[in-house]
């Protein structure tokens, strides 16, 4: 933050467009408003400043008691404050604050080189107002940095970006390789519970490639130090460039190891942007093979529904907790377990019959990944055509890389939290303590992270 130049920019509004972090924000304005809010608001606002929602919700009525007093003092600390409210990911939030941003900078006395550096600054911000920066989940105030610095392009997404209906998407030429999972010469008419497929049927759908490979590796071992040896072995099967397809693999690992995690991240890291999530625990039938066409709750394969929604001819069918899954072979409705064979097999997956689409598909190329706690529950027939994979529990000295992981997911998850300072020593032997109490499960791990953070914000606020 430039504090000499900002200083001179007298309205706090202004003032604060030279933060570089929500948090500076929050703690500047809030010491510049706290006489005239008094004592007890200003606490109020402090003590929950370690809880988003609810600090969001002090804040919307701290702008509206300002606004109430009528003073030209008051109005502006008002606008400051309601800065605070404008995220990027949500361009319609700006309308309140920038044309009363760009009036205050249109009226202030400012040297010539201040005042083109807070009309760069705002100018960003219009931006963000107009939905350059929507995809981007930190605040507004470190997006002006990066902007800034070079690292998101200052004239990005200046033309509006047409949405693509599906049915034009279709017609357009396709450079990659396709499959068409549904012909239509293997197909009987849809009925209504299935009219989405219509979208799919006949039609070239791609196959999503392995990209950056490498990079990916390299990303995922820092982020999952204590499941390298599993990620290695799923990488083996994919070749930078060519379409994605996993050999159908169970990950063992006891609960709370991160299994679940390592296949969404492992996922989206080779480009599979969609995984279709399948509860294990809740099935207790053949349902995922689909349900007969003439029932009125009819259904299709789960994995035909992979497809549709993926819009991709080799989706990830991800099921979780295989192992904890009902009913045996030969249960009067099925079950999981024996649903999924026909799937494993390449010869049958390609000329898989759906019994609700009432159609052939080839579903040569989609993967089937699953987790479990003990895969000696489950029945020989189906070990035997899975790839089983152990994943170890996180030991103690994976700690500053996991955590550190965790700390990114969270700026992900909320844009407060982007620019947070890395655990000190002492919050790390800290949370070592009460993670190795919690059995070095991942999750618990996250909690203890977030509330880590918290307690240092609460700490910071009120010093």
């Amino acid at each position: 933050m430039k504090s000499k130049d900002s200083s001179r920019a007298a309205h706090p509004a202004l003032t604060l467009l030279f933060c570089t972090r929500w948090s500076d924000a929050f703690g500047l304005i809030h010491h510049m408003s706290e006489e005239l809010l008094g004592a007890e608001r200003a606490q109020r606002l402090l003590d929950v400043c370690g809880d988003r929602a609810a600090v969001r919700d002090e804040i919307r009525e701290t702008v509206d008691v300002l606004y109430s007093l009528g003073t030209h003092d008051a109005g502006a600390l008002a606008l400051a404050w309601s800065m605070l409210a404008c995220r990027p990911s949500y361009p319609p939030g700006f309308r309140a604050v920038l044309t009363q941003l760009q009036y205050a900078l249109d009226a202030a006395d400012l040297d010539a080189d201040l005042d083109v550096d807070v009309r760069e600054r705002l100018r960003i911000w219009w931006a963000a107002g107009a939905g350059d920066y929507a995809r981007e989940k930190r605040s507004t105030f470190a997006v002006t940095v990066a902007v800034l610095a070079g690292e998101i392009e200052k004239e990005s997404m200046l033309e509006p970006v047409k949405p693509v209906e599906p049915a034009e998407w279709f017609r357009t030429s396709c450079l990659w390789p396709t499959l068409t999972v549904m012909p239509a010469a293997r197909a009987t008419k849809l009925n209504n519970h299935n009219k989405p497929f219509q979208e799919i049927l006949d039609k070239a759908l791609p196959l999503v490639c392995a990209r950056g490979l490498a990079e990916a590796r390299k990303r995922l071992g820092y982020e999952f130090p204590h499941g390298e040896t599993a990620l290695s072995v799923l990488f083996k099967d994919l070749r930078e460039g060519d379409p994605v397809k996993i050999r159908p693999t169970i990950l063992v690992g006891t609960p709370g190891c991160g299994k679940s995690r390592m296949v969404r991240q492992f996922a989206k890291a080779i480009g599979l942007q969609h995984v279709h999530r399948y509860d294990g625990a809740s099935a207790g039938d053949g349902q995922f093979g689909g349900t007969s066409k003439g029932w009125s709750n009819t259904e299709a394969s789960v994995p035909a529904r992979a497809v549709l929604a993926s819009r991709t001819g080799n989706p990830l069918v991800f099921i979780d907790e295989l192992d904890k899954c009902s009913g045996g072979r030969s249960s009067l409705n099925g079950s999981l377990t024996s649903a999924l064979l026909p799937f494993l097999e390449a010869e049958t997956a390609k000329s898989y019959r759906d019994q609700s689409l009432d159609c052939e598909l080839d579903l040569s190329m989609a993967s089937y990944i699953c987790t479990a706690n003990d895969v000696s529950v489950l029945p020989d027939y189906l070990r035997d055509r899975f790839r089983i994979v152990r994943v170890p529990a996180p030991r103690l000295v994976d700690l500053p890389l996991l955590a550190a992981s965790i700390m990114e997911d969270l700026a992900r998850e909320d844009v407060e939290r982007v620019g947070d300072e890395p655990l000190a020593p002492d919050e790390l032997m800290v949370i070592a303590k009460a993670w190795e109490k919690a059995g070095f499960s991942m999750r618990k791990l996250q909690k203890i992270v977030l509330a880590t953070l918290e307690a240092r914000d609460a700490y910071a606020m009120r010093h």
